[in-house]
């Protein structure tokens, strides 16, 4: 059914629950923001440690994987299968998460400002936590 304003005037078709338009946009702002940070991290990480540590890392490839969160240092290192099976250890804790975290800022119901700040915090755990995988996985890979 269309909405009316208090006057009759016809003013648009319905919104679906919880939908607000900019929303949207500012969860791609803010996976943009923490993937341009941890990218940052990413590739000070990669770039720091003797000439020869670093001549031999793919910095670019592994920079550029900054969003494949766990699984950079296994990326840094080459895919070398001590490195892989850490990724993967701490993958199976933060998938789940950034999985969880999507999926609640899409369940939770409502148009109010409490229940948009609690989606936009679950996107943002998520990802944070993800993509925090990232430097934790450095700590197996670059020592």
């Amino acid at each position: 059914m269309a909405r009316t304003t208090p006057d009759g005037d016809f003013d648009g078709p319905p919104k679906a629950p919880g939908a607000d338009e900019g929303e949207a946009g500012a969860r791609l702002a803010l996976l943009l923001a923490l993937l341009a940070a941890f990218t940052l991290l990413t590739f000070l990480a990669v770039s720091s440690g003797s000439p020869s540590d670093v001549r031999q890392r793919p910095r670019m490839l592994t920079t550029l994987a900054t969003a494949t969160g766990p699984f950079t240092g296994a990326i840094a290192r080459g895919g070398q299968s001590c490195c892989l099976e850490f990724s993967l250890r701490l993958a199976a804790w933060l998938a789940p998460i950034l999985a969880a975290g999507i999926l609640a800022s899409l369940a939770i119901p409502g148009n109010d400002p409490g229940a948009r700040a609690l989606r936009l915090g679950c996107w943002t755990l998520g990802w944070f936590l993800w993509l925090a995988g990232g430097p934790v996985s450095f700590l197996h890979a670059l020592n």
